[in-house]
């Protein structure tokens, strides 16, 4: 067993693991808190002479104790090799690297006990035996010292010491290799002097004194002024139990007994002490230093003969002592049926009865003010003027207090007054009183004045300062104790003890000054209770005076169990000092090593987050403060010690975390101890930073594709719509030029019919009236011109309606036509045979000279009317001579010619022809009868049958009119 005094840690080897407890918890390590740890089973436990300490497993795993956790040190044969030189680690690093082979071994840690010189030089008690070893020795050499049945050995100081079983104690000499006798004294007079040979003298190395058992008592073993000197340090140890180890730390005024069979024995100072097993409430001191309670009891160590003031055997609850000698109490007395007021002079020893002035339910407080008695009770405040009482101040009905528990002068001439309705003030100049504190259904039950703060205490609302009229409540312990405040007592080290249902607390009056002033969340309360030696926690409170201190200092307060007595230098408090660490760190639930968490990141995602802290805890479990933040939240959150201290987060997201721990070390503003634990959770690659910008990237792209899609859609669409528009402008054009084309082909048609045929056709009815009628009269050849005449006329009109019903029929789109192959040769004389008789009236020669096998795929109805209209328009053109027919291939396309001797054209009449608009006329230039309708027919069918048309003509010799097509 080895106490750690700088962390305040206990540590335990055992065979099931390490063991370290911190005051309130235990905390086991095995091979799941270190995983070179292959036995749990711990072979040794020591501390070097710098104060570090080492164990090692079963195995030879050697493991150094750093703070909170184990850090391997390295592995050695140790079990069953005789040579090894494991004992050096007792006394240094330094000598335990040397490695030395021990040939005269075992020398083991578990039985032999290692006396440090210094760094390299021990002396060694084994067997009874005492060996000395140094650095530059191979193995440990024997001293032939006269100590016969050695018993055991100790370090004391700097000195080495032995006893044997003669009660002899002996001072090594380490340097001569020497030693004389010496002996211990021990000065406890009351306490009987322990044998050496039947007590056990507890020393492990690094041990600051050694502890003495005898019976009951436990000593320290000191070295001072060249001699060992025993003082006694407990009378209560257990006689049961086998004590096997001990250590002891004397700031915190601790034992510590490790046993074999109950386990780990911790025996701490008292703190307080209780006397008389009765509820008490008001007291006072006597001359003698005894004191005496309300219900008459005398309590102190000298008790007088005579426990009774001049026959008072019971006092109220509510007194007052003015000056050093007049104790003004209400006592009850049977012949006036209630309590009357009393005042006992302790200096001369007499009483002094006030019979008018009673009080039957209601409690009354009195305080002087310039020696005036001032009395507050259910009906108002009064002063005490001979016999009775001045009522000066009235309550009303509805503020009557039934009971009245404090009453103060804070300043010459105001009088502060605590009641079940409110704190007063009352200015006895003015004779008035004003409200200070009002909060209902709460009590103030007691005042404190401190300078210019007014400390007061309410009943299940908290404490309170006021400073110039401004109240503010003050922070209040953990567990909320404080909300029942009963006393305020200052000693003269500074603190305030105040009294409570709960147990007594010590606290600072400046840093209750700084948190009134600064508004600070938080005071340390030191919390004293059942480990301090009180049996009964639950203290008494509502009673005038609610604590004395005694002139010896000592404060004693009332509880339901007996007067509280304190001594303020002795009750010094275990303070929760001390560093925070970090014991167990689950990541849902997988246990993760404490001292390399945070160096990597967690995986992406949700993780739960399990943290058990370790720290010194040798006090109250009440005086543990541990809070946390998170981050950037400024707030404290509280850690509940008394649950293991884990504290746990769920569902973190990833992000940076950085978790600020701290713990109160005690009195004094800020005094804490911190610690900090950062880590990262990983962001999943799908939140990191760049994949936002790459989907905003992505996002935009996207939206300039899709924008540029859409713009292209608009534009493809709206060329398409322009091509629809302009191939529907250019349809309406061609419509529209159709149309009008047409609109003036029909006006001109219109002229040609009403010109060229009804002006023949009237020729016709005239020269057939003037045969019929005048045949008689007309002459042979008359009869025969005008017979050749209307024949002319008739043959005419037949070609010109054959014009107009072909080109008609030829107007119409919905007219569907299909090519076909025929015989060109057979074509032409087919319409040839139509035009014979025709030509043979004018003495025209027609030839075909087309050749018999040439076959072509055309239209054979279009190509028949464009080859009459051609051969109609020579005949009609030429007056004597031939027209030939003839047809040619050139280049795949077939070429018919039509070509006549006629009148011919001049190049501006083929020019009109050859143009788009051709204007019908009811005569040409050469007066010669043609509207030039069978042109109009010819270029119309032309553009049907994808030929072309090319004129070649001379005037007066005649015109060849070329068609090409497609074979």
């Amino acid at each position: 067993m080895q106490w750690d005094k700088q962390t305040g840690f206990l540590w335990v080897a055992t065979e099931a693991g390490l063991i370290r407890y911190n005051g309130m918890t235990f905390k086991t390590y095995t091979a799941d808190d270190n995983k070179q740890i292959t036995n749990e089973r711990m072979l040794f436990l020591v501390k070097n002479n710098i104060g570090r300490i080492y164990t090692a497993d079963n195995t030879g795993n050697i493991f150094s104790i750093q703070k909170n956790n184990l850090s391997f040190y390295e592995k050695i044969s140790i079990s069953g090799n005789n040579k090894n030189n494991a004992i050096s680690l007792s006394v240094s690093d330094t000598l335990f690297k040397k490695k030395h082979q021990f040939s005269n071994g075992p020398f083991t840690l578990q039985f032999d006990r290692v006396l440090q010189v210094n760094d390299t030089m021990c002396i060694i008690n084994r067997n009874e035996k005492i060996f000395y070893f140094s650095i530059s020795a191979a193995s440990p050499v024997l001293l032939p010292f006269p100590i016969k049945q050695l018993k055991s050995s100790f370090k004391c100081g700097d000195k080495l010491f032995a006893c044997d079983e003669n009660n002899n104690v002996w001072l090594i000499d380490p340097f001569s290799k020497s030693i004389g006798k010496t002996k211990i004294e021990f000065n406890a007079a009351d306490v009987q002097k322990p044998v050496l040979t039947k007590s056990f003298l507890a020393w492990e190395t690094g041990m600051e004194y050694p502890i003495l058992i005898d019976g009951g008592n436990a000593w320290k073993i000191s070295y001072e002024n060249e001699k060992l000197i025993a003082t006694i340090i407990c009378t209560i140890v257990p006689q049961d139990a086998l004590i096997r180890y001990a250590q002891y730390d004397e700031q915190r005024g601790t034992l510590f007994l490790g046993t074999d069979s109950k386990g780990i024995i911790i025996i701490r100072k008292k703190r307080t002490s209780v006397d008389e097993r009765t509820s008490y409430y008001s007291q006072l001191e006597l001359p003698d230093g005894t004191i005496m309670t309300n219900e008459g009891h005398i309590l102190g160590k000298k008790v007088p003969e005579n426990p009774a003031l001049a026959g008072i055997q019971k006092f109220s609850i509510s007194t007052y002592l003015m000056g050093d000698s007049l104790f003004w109490f209400m006592a009850k007395n049977d012949e006036l049926g209630g309590s009357r007021l009393n005042c006992y002079n302790l200096k001369t020893k007499t009483l002094k009865k006030f019979d008018k002035i009673r009080e039957n339910y209601s409690q009354l407080v009195m305080a002087s003010v310039n020696g005036i008695l001032y009395v507050a009770n259910e009906l108002g405040i009064s002063r005490l003027e001979g016999d009775s009482l001045k009522m000066l101040v009235s309550y009303s009905d509805n503020e009557k207090p039934q009971i009245h528990f404090d009453i103060k002068e804070t300043e010459p001439g105001i009088l502060y007054i605590a009641n079940c309705n409110a704190l007063l003030r009352y200015d006895i100049a003015k004779n008035k009183t004003e409200k200070i504190y009002q909060s209902g259904n709460y009590c103030v039950r007691t005042i404190w004045q401190y300078k210019e703060y007014l400390f007061f205490g309410t009943y299940g609302n908290g404490l309170y300062i006021s400073k110039n009229g401004k109240v503010k409540p003050l922070p209040l312990d953990k567990n909320r104790y404080l909300q029942f405040t009963h006393c305020f007592v200052e000693d003269k080290e500074g603190f305030c003890w105040i009294s409570t249902n709960h147990g007594l607390f010590k606290a600072s009056i400046t840093d209750m000054i700084n948190a009134y002033e600064s508004d600070l969340p938080r005071v340390y309360y030191h919390y004293f209770g059942l480990n301090d030696g009180m049996v009964m926690t639950e203290m008494n409170g509502g009673c005038l005076p609610c604590a004395i201190t005694l002139r010896n200092n000592t404060i004693s307060f009332p509880t339901m169990d007996g007067l509280l007595w304190v001594n303020p230098k002795e009750a010094i408090p275990s303070l929760p000092d001390g560093e925070i660490f970090a014991d167990e760190i689950m990541v849902d639930n997988k246990r993760v090593d404490p001292s390399s968490f945070g160096q990597t990141p967690l995986s992406p995602g949700k993780h739960d987050l399990h943290i058990r802290l370790g720290f010194s805890a040798w006090c109250n479990k009440e005086n543990v403060y541990l809070e946390y933040q998170l981050g950037n939240d400024n707030s404290w959150r509280p850690i509940d010690a008394n649950n293991g201290a884990v504290f746990s987060f769920n569902n973190l997201t990833p992000g940076v975390y950085n978790i600020r721990i701290r713990k109160m070390n005690g009195f004094g503003r800020d005094n804490y101890s911190y610690k900090e634990i950062s880590f990262v959770i990983s962001t999943p690659w799908y939140q990191r930073w760049w994949f936002y910008v790459a989907c905003a990237g992505l996002l935009t792209g996207l939206i300039i594709m899709y924008f540029n899609y859409r713009t292209k859609q608009f534009k493809v669409r709206q060329r398409r719509l322009e091509k629809q528009v302009a191939e529907k402008t250019k349809e309406l054009q061609e419509q529209n030029e159709i149309l009008e084309k047409n609109n003036s082909i029909k006006t001109r048609l219109i002229s040609i019919i009403s010109h060229d045929i009804v002006t023949p056709l009237k020729f016709l009815t005239a020269a057939g009236k003037n045969l019929l009628e005048k045949r008689k009269l007309m002459s042979e050849d008359l009869q025969q011109e005008t017979v050749r005449e209307m024949t002319n006329t008739s043959q005419e009109l037949q070609l010109l309606s054959t014009n107009i019903l072909n080109w008609i029929k030829y107007q119409n789109e919905n007219r569907r036509m299909v090519k076909e192959v025929f015989n060109l040769h057979e074509l032409v004389a087919q319409v040839l045979g139509i035009l014979q008789t025709l030509a043979r009236q004018k003495n025209l020669a027609i030839s075909n000279n087309v050749d018999p096998s040439i076959e072509i795929n055309q239209f054979y109805e279009p190509l028949k009317i464009l080859v009459y209209n051609l051969l109609t328009n020579a005949i009609q053109f030429t007056e004597k001579g031939n027209i030939l027919v003839d047809a040619k291939m050139e280049n795949g396309d077939i070429i018919v010619s039509v070509k006549d001797s006629g009148i011919g054209m001049a190049p501006e009449q083929i020019q009109r022809l050859m143009e788009d608009e051709v204007v019908i006329t009811a005569a040409n230039v050469d007066n010669k009868k043609g509207h030039g309708l069978g042109y109009l027919i010819i270029k119309d069918l032309l553009k049907t049958m994808g030929a072309s048309l090319d004129i070649a003509s001379t005037k007066g010799a005649g015109t060849t009119v070329f068609i090409k097509m497609s074979k």
